[in-house]
């Protein structure tokens, strides 16, 4: 399983390329996780790049019956139209589209941060924002989600 964690602070290029920190790299195997990344325009107006493999792991399995339901082919449109699959340089760089970035309020200065099975591209700002307004709830967001995580399902697939 992929684990990536930690912050780093880059800049987006004149060309609209991120590198993608090194210990990001070394950490990525892609003989088990492919090459290259998945850019999805995420929650809360961030990037998510995606490893090959994690990209498909994680993808809803929003079939069959549920594609009557528009909120669910809406989500499935947007989820997987506006997904980018980007390559990594030799120098460790990735091309993301400049309409990703404009829809994700990314402009140059960026936070890239390891999220355990993905990496978030944050508006360095908008980032700075974030940890100063959630540090202080560190305690109850993890009891909330320990309770999330309780409540969850043992096999999502095998749920109606």
């Amino acid at each position: 399983m992929l684990f990536l964690t930690g912050e780093y602070f880059h800049a987006i290029d004149a060309k609209s390329r991120l590198t993608v920190p090194a210990k990001f790299r070394e950490t990525i195997d892609p003989a088990e996780h492919g090459s290259g990344f998945y850019a999805v325009p995420g929650f809360d107006g961030v990037l998510f790049l995606y490893t090959p493999k994690t990209f498909r792991e994680m993808s809803p399995q929003l079939d069959g019956d549920l594609l009557a339901v528009p909120e669910v082919r809406n989500f499935r449109r947007l989820r997987y139209g506006l997904t980018e699959y980007v390559e990594v340089d030799r120098l460790g760089r990735v091309l993301i589209p400049e309409r990703t970035l404009k829809r994700c309020g990314i402009e140059r200065d960026v936070a890239i941060v390891g999220v355990q099975d993905h990496i978030e591209v944050w508006a360095r700002g908008k980032w700075e924002a974030f940890v100063t307004e959630h540090l202080s709830q560190h305690d109850a967001l993890a009891q909330q989600a320990m309770k999330a995580e309780r409540r969850k399902p043992a096999d999502p697939a095998g749920v109606d």
